[in-house]
């Protein structure tokens, strides 16, 4: 296997003979997208969507990936995790993707399923391709003939809550098996048993990770660097994503 790292947003590469491993970028606040390659077929999936998705994908250097996108998971209804689904599915239509799809997300995931009804229902008439959307549950499955998912409920709390109580939002981590290469990532999520079961023996781990330091207990939103490296210890290999982007004030 190898991995390389260039900088704290990006981008990181993992390889071995079965699967590439590619996040152009990642940054909390900002966007996180994630390229899987079977290495067999061609054949590519998605895991979050934030913005800039398209462009990411388009810097590879070839429109393939029109007709080789299998499948798309959605983390969570944050913007920086499924903010470029709209763009994406626009230039697929646009370049007349002909190949089904299919896109999961945790159930009630509101922001991502209404993003996805509204792109349907402005162009359903003259849309080239279907898509359909799953909303998956804690320890429920999605295959496809290239990837075979398994989706976690991990704990992560909307920073968005105007309640005085800890309320989580539908969060899922994600497992995904090419041949026999199991890649987890966790979203974002604070420590809880459902990342644990995530990355726990995975091939690579990629782990979502946004303070230098841990916080109080109280209402966690993300894991702290510290967290992220101490929970990658469950995997074989893992990396570290999602920190926040230093900007000049």
């Amino acid at each position: 296997m190898e991995m390389n790292e260039q900088s704290e947003t990006g981008p990181f590469v993992w390889t071995n003979d079965e699967v590439e491993v590619n996040v152009p970028f990642s940054a909390a606040g900002v966007s996180t997208v994630i390229i899987l390659t079977s290495s067999f077929t061609g054949k590519m999936m998605l895991l979050d969507v934030g913005d800039g998705a398209l462009r990411d994908l388009l810097e590879k250097g070839s429109i393939q990936f029109v007709h080789d996108l299998d499948l798309i998971a959605i983390t969570h209804g944050h913007f920086d995790h499924m903010g470029g689904i709209h763009s994406l599915l626009g230039f697929l239509r646009m370049m007349k993707r002909s190949e089904k799809m299919h896109i999961l997300l945790p159930v009630d995931c509101i922001e991502a399923i209404e993003a996805i009804r509204g792109f349907r229902n402005a162009y359903k008439e003259t849309l080239p391709f279907g898509f359909w959307y799953h909303e998956l549950t804690d320890r429920s499955g999605f295959d496809t003939d290239f990837f075979k998912v398994k989706a976690f409920e991990v704990e992560h709390f909307g920073m968005e809550n105007a309640t005085d109580q800890d309320l989580l939002m539908p969060a899922l981590g994600y497992r995904v098996r090419v041949g026999d290469t199991t890649i987890a990532y966790t979203g974002d999520t604070r420590i809880c048993a459902g990342a644990e079961e995530v990355v726990k023996e995975a091939d690579l781990a990629i782990i979502e990770a946004t303070r230098k330091n841990t916080p109080p207990p109280e209402r966690r939103v993300h894991l702290s660097e510290e967290e992220a490296y101490d929970l990658g210890k469950l995997a074989k290999e893992f990396m570290v994503v999602h920190r926040i982007p230093e900007v000049k004030k």
